[in-house]
Protein backbone atom coordinates (compact mmCIF):
# COMPACT_ATOMS: atom_id res chain seq x y z
CA UNK A 1 0.00 0.00 0.00
CA UNK A 2 2.63 2.34 0.63
CA UNK A 3 3.90 1.77 -3.19
CA UNK A 4 0.71 2.56 -4.50
CA UNK A 5 0.27 6.03 -1.97
CA UNK A 6 3.67 7.03 -3.31
CA UNK A 7 5.27 6.43 0.05
CA UNK A 8 2.69 8.77 1.73
CA UNK A 9 0.57 5.69 3.53
CA UNK A 10 1.07 6.69 7.05
CA UNK A 11 0.23 10.17 6.34
CA UNK A 12 -3.38 9.22 6.31
CA UNK A 13 -3.56 7.28 9.70
CA UNK A 14 -1.23 10.78 10.83
CA UNK A 15 -4.67 12.86 9.45
CA UNK A 16 -6.95 10.84 11.39
CA UNK A 17 -5.26 10.87 14.58
CA UNK A 18 -5.31 14.17 14.63
CA UNK A 19 -9.10 14.61 14.00
CA UNK A 20 -9.66 11.93 16.60
CA UNK A 21 -7.48 13.87 19.14
CA UNK A 22 -5.56 12.22 22.84
CA UNK A 23 -8.67 13.39 24.38
CA UNK A 24 -11.00 10.17 23.47
CA UNK A 25 -10.41 7.25 25.97
CA UNK A 26 -11.91 4.18 23.52
CA UNK A 27 -11.81 3.80 19.71
CA UNK A 28 -13.24 0.63 17.13
CA UNK A 29 -11.31 0.63 14.17
CA UNK A 30 -13.35 -1.43 11.24
CA UNK A 31 -11.69 -3.07 8.58
CA UNK A 32 -8.50 -2.76 10.61
CA UNK A 33 -5.70 -4.28 7.97
CA UNK A 34 -2.76 -3.28 9.62
CA UNK A 35 -2.33 -1.65 13.16
CA UNK A 36 -0.67 1.34 12.53
CA UNK A 37 -3.45 3.19 13.78
CA UNK A 38 -3.76 0.72 17.02
CA UNK A 39 -0.38 1.34 17.67
CA UNK A 40 -1.01 4.94 17.45
CA UNK A 41 -3.74 4.20 20.24
CA UNK A 42 -1.92 2.56 22.40
CA UNK A 43 1.26 5.46 22.32
CA UNK A 44 -1.78 7.60 23.90
CA UNK A 45 -3.08 4.52 26.14
CA UNK A 46 -6.45 4.90 24.20
CA UNK A 47 -8.24 1.54 24.64
CA UNK A 48 -8.53 0.06 20.63
CA UNK A 49 -10.26 -2.58 19.60
CA UNK A 50 -10.38 -4.05 15.62
CA UNK A 51 -12.90 -5.67 13.82
CA UNK A 52 -11.96 -7.71 10.67
CA UNK A 53 -13.13 -10.26 8.05
CA UNK A 54 -9.45 -10.94 7.31
CA UNK A 55 -7.92 -13.96 9.46
CA UNK A 56 -4.57 -12.80 8.54
CA UNK A 57 -4.79 -9.30 9.90
CA UNK A 58 -6.37 -10.55 12.95
CA UNK A 59 -3.89 -13.26 13.84
CA UNK A 60 -0.85 -10.46 12.97
CA UNK A 61 -2.71 -8.28 15.28
CA UNK A 62 -3.45 -10.38 17.96
CA UNK A 63 -0.09 -11.71 18.14
CA UNK A 64 1.18 -7.47 18.68
CA UNK A 65 -1.52 -7.58 21.84
CA UNK A 66 -3.86 -6.00 20.26
CA UNK A 67 -7.90 -6.77 20.65
CA UNK A 68 -9.70 -8.40 18.05
CA UNK A 69 -12.95 -9.11 17.08
CA UNK A 70 -12.69 -11.40 13.82
CA UNK A 71 -15.75 -11.36 11.80
CA UNK A 72 -17.86 -9.20 9.27
CA UNK A 73 -18.57 -5.55 10.73
CA UNK A 74 -22.21 -5.97 10.39
CA UNK A 75 -22.64 -9.36 11.96
CA UNK A 76 -20.32 -8.22 15.20
CA UNK A 77 -21.49 -6.53 18.28
CA UNK A 78 -19.53 -3.27 18.17
CA UNK A 79 -18.39 -2.41 21.71
CA UNK A 80 -19.37 0.73 23.52
CA UNK A 81 -16.43 3.47 22.44
CA UNK A 82 -16.22 7.52 22.09
CA UNK A 83 -15.29 7.04 18.23
CA UNK A 84 -15.06 4.57 15.62
CA UNK A 85 -12.53 4.77 12.51
CA UNK A 86 -12.87 3.46 9.29
CA UNK A 87 -9.72 4.14 7.20
CA UNK A 88 -10.02 2.98 3.43
CA UNK A 89 -12.86 0.42 3.61
CA UNK A 90 -15.95 2.29 3.30
CA UNK A 91 -15.90 0.76 -0.40
CA UNK A 92 -16.08 -2.99 0.88
CA UNK A 93 -19.99 -1.20 2.21
CA UNK A 94 -20.75 0.70 -0.55
CA UNK A 95 -24.20 -0.88 -0.84
CA UNK A 96 -24.69 -1.88 2.59
CA UNK A 97 -24.01 1.75 4.15
CA UNK A 98 -27.59 2.15 6.19
CA UNK A 99 -26.57 -0.85 7.81
CA UNK A 100 -23.18 -0.27 8.33
CA UNK A 101 -24.13 3.55 10.20
CA UNK A 102 -27.08 1.75 12.02
CA UNK A 103 -24.16 -0.13 13.69
CA UNK A 104 -21.87 2.29 14.18
CA UNK A 105 -24.23 5.26 15.68
CA UNK A 106 -25.63 2.02 17.91
CA UNK A 107 -22.29 1.75 19.59
CA UNK A 108 -20.79 5.38 19.21
CA UNK A 109 -21.58 9.01 18.60
CA UNK A 110 -18.58 9.93 16.56
CA UNK A 111 -17.21 7.83 13.01
CA UNK A 112 -14.28 8.93 11.21
CA UNK A 113 -13.86 8.15 7.70
CA UNK A 114 -10.60 8.59 5.46
CA UNK A 115 -12.00 7.26 2.30
CA UNK A 116 -9.86 6.92 -1.17
CA UNK A 117 -11.76 9.26 -3.81
CA UNK A 118 -8.89 9.30 -6.38
CA UNK A 119 -8.30 5.49 -6.83
CA UNK A 120 -5.42 3.81 -9.04
CA UNK A 121 -7.84 0.70 -8.96
CA UNK A 122 -10.26 1.81 -11.54
CA UNK A 123 -7.33 1.94 -13.96
CA UNK A 124 -6.87 -0.71 -16.63
CA UNK A 125 -3.50 -2.48 -16.47
CA UNK A 126 -0.72 -3.91 -13.85
CA UNK A 127 -1.15 -0.78 -11.60
CA UNK A 128 -5.00 -1.13 -11.55
CA UNK A 129 -4.75 -5.00 -10.82
CA UNK A 130 -2.07 -4.51 -8.15
CA UNK A 131 -4.41 -1.78 -6.55
CA UNK A 132 -7.27 -4.21 -6.72
CA UNK A 133 -5.77 -7.26 -5.23
CA UNK A 134 -4.10 -5.10 -2.18
CA UNK A 135 -7.62 -3.93 -1.79
CA UNK A 136 -9.09 -6.69 -0.99
CA UNK A 137 -10.21 -7.96 2.43
CA UNK A 138 -10.83 -11.88 1.46
CA UNK A 139 -14.20 -11.72 0.33
CA UNK A 140 -13.87 -11.13 -3.26
CA UNK A 141 -16.21 -7.74 -2.58
CA UNK A 142 -13.10 -5.03 -3.98
CA UNK A 143 -14.51 -3.59 -7.41
CA UNK A 144 -16.88 -0.85 -6.87
CA UNK A 145 -14.75 2.35 -5.22
CA UNK A 146 -16.30 6.06 -4.48
CA UNK A 147 -15.11 9.29 -6.31
CA UNK A 148 -15.16 12.79 -4.21
CA UNK A 149 -18.91 13.60 -5.49
CA UNK A 150 -20.38 10.24 -4.64
CA UNK A 151 -18.56 10.10 -0.94
CA UNK A 152 -19.50 13.55 -0.62
CA UNK A 153 -23.58 12.10 -1.62
CA UNK A 154 -23.31 9.39 0.49
CA UNK A 155 -22.22 10.85 3.60
CA UNK A 156 -25.02 13.82 3.12
CA UNK A 157 -27.89 10.76 2.61
CA UNK A 158 -26.55 9.14 6.22
CA UNK A 159 -26.09 12.74 8.05
CA UNK A 160 -29.18 13.46 7.01
CA UNK A 161 -31.08 9.92 7.23
CA UNK A 162 -29.45 9.96 10.94
CA UNK A 163 -29.96 13.58 12.20
CA UNK A 164 -25.64 13.36 11.65
CA UNK A 165 -23.58 16.74 11.92
CA UNK A 166 -21.30 16.41 8.78
CA UNK A 167 -17.46 17.74 8.71
CA UNK A 168 -15.18 17.57 5.75
CA UNK A 169 -11.89 17.91 7.34
CA UNK A 170 -9.67 17.14 4.24
CA UNK A 171 -10.02 16.61 0.61
CA UNK A 172 -6.16 15.14 -1.46
CA UNK A 173 -6.33 11.20 -2.51
CA UNK A 174 -8.54 10.42 0.71
CA UNK A 175 -11.07 12.14 1.96
CA UNK A 176 -11.52 12.64 5.80
CA UNK A 177 -14.82 12.64 7.36
CA UNK A 178 -16.16 13.45 10.92
CA UNK A 179 -20.03 12.43 11.52
CA UNK A 180 -21.51 12.87 14.94
CA UNK A 181 -24.32 13.49 17.07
Amino acid sequence: MNVLYGGRYRRRFERIAEVVGAEVDSVCELCFGDTIFAAWCRDREIAWTGIDLNPGFCARARSQGFRVLEGDVLEATLPRVDACVMIGSLYHFIDRLDALFDAVFASSCRFLVSEPVRNLSSRAGPVGWLARRSADPGDGRAMLRFDEPGLRSAFDEQAGRLGLCLEIHSVDRDLLAELSR
